[in-house]
């Protein structure tokens, strides 16, 4: 679910011709039932993306589009939760795993490939 109209086809429009391009993906997600654990929340993604280098590609109020040029990060926020998602996607392998690496002990999600 999303926010709004616009928001959907952002992600979607995203996910769909922007990932697909970057040849290594890690997705990450928090419990669904994050309590009031401050780790947890978005603004932290949102934050440390920011701190990398990555740039918002489109506004949106709940997701996140970012872009790097040599990798890109797409966040969802659940609408009605404090939960997360997000997929990190890069073409270097290593740099990503670096950037995995940063994400999940920060956050404390798992990172899957």
């Amino acid at each position: 679910m999303h926010a709004s109209l616009e928001e959907l086809l952002s992600y979607e429009a995203f996910k769909v011709l922007r990932m697909p391009l970057l040849p290594y993906r890690v997705d990450c997600a928090s419990p669904l039932d994050v309590g009031g654990t401050e780790r947890w929340r978005a603004e932290v993604v949102r934050s440390m993306a920011e701190e990398a280098g990555f740039r918002r590609a489109l506004p949106t109020s709940r997701c996140g589009l970012y872009e790097r040029g040599d990798a890109a990060l797409l966040l969802y926020q659940y609408p009605m939760a404090p939960a997360f998602s997000f997929t990190l996607g890069g073409e270097d392998p290593k740099e990503v795993a670096r950037l995995a690496q940063d994400f999940e002990a920060r956050t404390g999600c798992t990172i899957s490939s």
